[in-house]
């Protein structure tokens, strides 16, 4: 068969598709007469008729009947931008509520941002608050604004759609999840949308004219969940060949979700053509120059077709002719060439640049070039080569570190993003106190390239307030009142001034919502009941915060709060998703109090505690599955429920569902696991916690406890193994929420609680060593290591680090860690002194390393001691005042902000305290002294003891010459003598004093020092 011939028959099947769908869409989009009831005639307070509508405002009006239901008091008018960019006005006109907009899409934002001001509704992607329990409710007659509700959009993109986030949260959506997501986006200012679904087809059609065959095309597109990567040229073809039934499938809806954008104003952003081509194209094509792009996290990259040559011109042209023809027009194409690793070969990147360009242009006049900003994405010589006028940066780091846009990026536009959200982590948090300034600091700067603002979580449906709060920027004056606004936000939420909902939101704002700010973190951590499991895992997945980012106990308080909310407040929909969340949330973060407790009852060989512990942790997973269970956007069983709905027969259900666990769990295959995908896309959800998660710290704790009792190795175990056996399975799950979330969030504050350590006793009086003292808790990066106690870090394992060595010196007492690395010490007040020498351990002195790192010691919150930057070869003394204290910190911080080589690069930082210890004051009050003198030809040691307490004091001093003892009554002085057996020059007395008559008694042993004779 000729390539035409091939081309002819795809194309004609596709068509044949969507002229079907055109026929539905229009029919389904467009009511008649009847169905939109007409608007009271217009007329304004001053009875001056207004302008008439520049445009069909009925996609509007379908939009704000799917979210309300009809409304016959409504009147929408369309009007022109004039050139001020879009802007919307709520008044009251002739009894009815007039929204005028520049567009059907921002007519929806006026519109919600209407009930928010007049009803105190809401509307988000995790649930509206629409005033009814079981859908909307609005009054008969709305209330009429006394004053305009405004608002005019300061940037002209308002951007959502990671590349992502269609395989992590909407590779199976349905179209009425679609429909339903297009109208939050629109209620919520957003006018430009990334829409991939269906470039399957495309590239399907577009290959068939190079040389390939259907099955070979069908064995290099990916199953739907995974291929985002593929379009981003980071992997193909897996986990099986796609079919062309799903093809079809993923074609006719992507085409309705573009039609739908486009008849509400908003434009979908579609993939444009770059280069991604199967093997052997070079081969199958002459003149062709394609580079081998290596390999990405475990996968063979597709190959590139260098854009400078001939033949990437007429690829790009079928490409863009079989786009228009299955998903229509776009004014605006993403594409990004080298993503996370690519390679240019001997391709020159500029020249490059401007055979996409060109390719672009001459398939689409004045469409725009959109990139994603992300690790050194573009480059400068892709911005040097772009044309300004069609080329815009959604940025994705905005929030994540330090950066310089303008000078990165000028004159090329670009727009302040965040990513608060990696792989569907069902985690809460984001940066908003950052946003609120960063955001207008870097529009309102002179000379600003910045025209917009880019919401690219990776997975959507999550964190409904940073959601809103972001695309709010976009109509915004300024900063705003960021403990205000989230007490607007409650009231909206929940229809109701509720302050004990208030006051869980405000909690909200100081902690997960107020995360710690260019530290190269946007999102807050995981939790690690979701981990591969370990003993000294800090993080579920490869490439998340490995440590808390706020203060949990503090968020915990919010779950109080919140279950002390008004039965008003409870009876929303809402309500009941953030109790969830939250309680959630509160449980999740019981893993990072538990797991460091499992770890030291293993390393003290405590059998009894160890099981003990390993209850609580799987009774508080079966706790987590049912509270995520009480929403059906948390099911495991709905997720693979809609993945087998594409399928046209058993076979190709089958091979969907393993797609849909295969994102969830291992990602790939063994390759892809090794190089650290596996969980990168862990969540909370029913089915997963409670079942793939559960059973694998099942086996787990079962073998760890076994090697404690009978001191044999625990049992290696194939993590991969397990998770290939899940990903392969059947196993049905709940596809319908369930549960009182009410009494299961009753339950988790009363978890929270009981996964708190116990307190250790303090140290003795005395000198105590640290590496002598049981931990409060560790915070470390897993990956390099467990705290260890009298050698350095070494490696990944614990027990596997060589002795304590700085400039060459070396130290029999101490802790070793990897930076960073956090380690709470109990004093209860009782300590005077902290002394230490700290350093880089000797084993990361050499050529070829950067260490780099910043030693603290914090008491209670208060830094008592700052290194600066410490490098190999660099030994510091540490003495620190530490009276008063009850929980000292000693932190080894990575020192991001080196500008020496490697600055960042956390694994060379082993970092040693050695001879760390505490001088502690007796808990009995007494003084004593202690000296040499010469009687004779003899050498005494003089003792005296001095008690101050209230009761009499038994007291014993040893020295290697002998112990001496007596008692001390109340306000007395005790002298004593040894001779000593030979002369010394100084040394010690090991004092120890107990109360008498006391129950219980109170004991205190502490080291006297004493000089030379006189």
């Amino acid at each position: 068969m000729s390539r035409t011939t091939v081309r002819t028959t795809a194309r004609r099947r596709r068509l044949a598709v969507l002229a079907t769908l055109t026929t539905f869409a229009v029919g389904a989009l467009v009511p008649t007469a009847s169905a939109v009831p007409s608007a009271p005639p217009p007329a304004s307070v001053d009875d001056t008729p207004p302008a008439p509508s520049t445009f069909d405002t009925t996609p509007a009006r379908a939009a704000i009947e799917r979210l309300v239901g009809a409304r016959d008091d409504l009147e929408l008018v369309g009007i022109d931008a004039g050139g001020e960019g879009d802007r919307y006005r709520v008044t009251a006109d002739a009894g009815a509520v007039r929204i005028e907009g520049t567009s059907p899409s921002t007519i929806v934002a006026g519109f919600r941002d209407y009930l928010g001001a007049e009803l105190d509704m809401s509307i988000s992607w995790n649930g509206d608050n629409l005033g009814g329990t079981d859908g909307p409710d609005l009054p008969s007659d709305l209330p009429l604004p006394d004053a305009p509700i405004e608002a005019s959009a300061n940037v002209e993109h308002r951007f959502y759609g990671n590349d992502t986030e269609d395989g992590y949260t909407g590779a199976y959506r349905t179209w009425e999840d679609w429909e339903r997501a297009i109208d939050v986006f629109a209620a919520h200012g957003i006018n430009e949308v990334f829409m991939p679904v269906g470039t399957d087809a495309v590239y399907f059609d577009t290959l068939t004219q190079f040389g390939y065959s259907t099955d070979e095309i069908l064995a290099w597109i990916p199953q739907p969940s995974h291929q985002p990567w593929w379009l981003l040229q980071n992997m193909s073809g897996y986990p099986s060949p796609v079919t062309e039934a799903t093809l079809d499938a993923r074609a006719e809806l992507g085409r309705k979700i573009a039609d739908r954008l486009r008849e509400l104003g908003m434009t979908p952003v579609l993939p444009g053509y770059f280069g991604t081509v199967p093997d052997e194209f070079a081969e199958r094509n002459p003149g062709a120059v394609t580079v081998p792009q290596g390999g990405w996290v475990g996968f063979e990259r597709p190959d590139w077709l260098s854009p400078a040559d001939g033949v990437f011109a007429e690829v790009a042209d079928a490409f863009y002719t079989a786009s228009e023809e299955i998903l229509g027009t776009s004014t605006m194409y993403k594409m990004d060439l080298l993503h996370e690793g690519g390679t240019a070969g001997g391709v020159d990147v500029g020249e490059a640049t401007l055979g996409v360009e060109d390719a672009l242009q001459a398939a689409n006049p004045g469409a725009t070039w959109v990139l994603l900003g992300w690790q050194s994405n573009p480059p400068r010589a892709i911005i040097d080569a772009a044309d300004p006028a069609t080329t815009f940066i959604v940025d994705g780091l905005s929030d994540r570190r330090v950066l310089d846009r303008e000078a990165s990026w000028a004159p090329v536009p670009y727009a302040f993003g965040a990513i608060w959200n990696f792989g569907g982590h069902t985690t809460l948090g984001a940066q908003l106190s950052l946003w609120n300034t960063r955001y207008h600091e870097w529009l309102d700067r002179s000379g600003s390239h910045m025209t917009g603002v880019a919401i690219l979580p990776e997975a959507g449906d999550n964190n409904p307030v940073a959601f809103e709060f972001l695309a709010s920027r976009a109509w915004s004056d300024g900063p705003v009142d960021v403990e205000k606004w989230f007490a607007d936000f409650a009231t909206r939420r929940y229809g109701v001034r509720d302050e004990s909902a208030v006051a869980a939101w405000d909690v909200l704002r100081r902690t997960v919502y107020d995360l710690p700010t260019d530290d190269g973190w946007s999102e807050a951590q995981d939790g690690l009941y979701g981990a591969t499991p370990s003993l000294s895992r800090t993080t579920a997945a490869s490439f998340s915060p490995g440590r808390a980012r706020y203060d949990i106990d503090e968020f915990a308080t919010a779950l109080p709060l919140l279950l002390d909310a008004s039965p008003e407040a409870r009876a929303t929909p809402t309500y009941a998703y953030d109790l969830m969340d939250v309680a959630r949330q509160v449980l999740s973060n019981t893993s990072r109090t538990l797991l460091p407790r499992l770890a030291e009852a293993s390393s003290n060989r405590d059998a009894e505690t160890f099981r003990e512990l390993s209850d609580q942790w799987l009774a508080n997973m079966d706790l987590l599955d049912d509270v995520v269970g009480t929403q059906e956007q948390n099911l495991l069983g709905a997720w693979l429920e809609r993945a087998r709905s594409y399928a046209v027969d058993d076979e190709q259900a089958a091979a969907l569902e393993v797609d849909a666990r295969s994102i969830l769990t291992t990602w790939g295959d063994r390759s892809a696991v090794n190089a650290g995908l596996n969980d990168y896309a862990n969540r909370e959800w029913q089915g997963l916690v409670g079942t793939y998660y559960k059973g694998r710290w099942e086996q787990f704790l079962d073998g760890q406890h076994q090697r404690i009792v009978d001191g044999t190795p625990a049992p290696a175990i194939d993590w991969y193994a397990v998770g290939e056996e899940f990903v392969q399975g059947t196993g049905s799950f709940p596809t319908e929420a369930s549960g009182d979330i009410v009494a299961l969030a009753t339950e988790v504050v009363d978890r929270h609680a009981e996964a708190e350590a116990p307190l250790p006793d303090p140290p003795s009086a005395g000198t105590t060593y640290v590496s002598d003292m049981p931990f409060v808790a560790t915070r470390v990066n897993g990956a390099y290591g467990p705290v260890e106690r009298d050698t350095e870090v070494g490696n990944a394992a614990a027990g596997d680090g060589q002795p304590l060595t700085i400039d060459g010196t070396v130290y029999d007492k101490g802790i070793g860690v990897n930076a960073r690395a956090e380690v709470d010490l109990y004093l209860a007040g009782s300590c005077s002194a902290f002394d230490a020498i700290v350093g880089i351990d000797d084993t990361m002195n050499r050529s070829d390393a950067y260490p780099s790192v910043i030693f603290r010691v914090v008491g209670d919150g208060e830094v008592l001691f700052d290194s600066g930057t410490v490098r190999a070869g660099d030994p510091r003394e540490v003495s620190v005042d530490v009276s008063g204290v009850e929980t000292l910190t000693l932190e080894a911080d990575p020192d991001v902000a080196s500008t020496q080589p490697g600055a960042g690069a956390e694994w060379w930082d082993r970092a040693d305290w050695a001879d760390a210890r505490v001088t502690c004051g007796p808990a009995v009050a007494v003084e004593a002294s202690a000296e040499l003198r010469s009687v004779g030809s003899r050498t005494v040691l003089a003792m005296r003891v001095d008690n101050t307490e209230d009761v009499p004091v038994d007291v014993e001093m040893s020295t290697s010459s002998g112990t001496v003892s007596g008692r001390v009554e109340a306000g007395e002085s005790l002298y004593r003598g040894l001779v000593l057996r030979e002369d010394l020059d100084g040394g010690t007395v090991r004092v120890s004093v107990t109360t008498v008559g006391e129950d219980p008694e109170r004991t205190a042993e502490f080291e006297l020092p004493y000089g030379s004779a006189n």
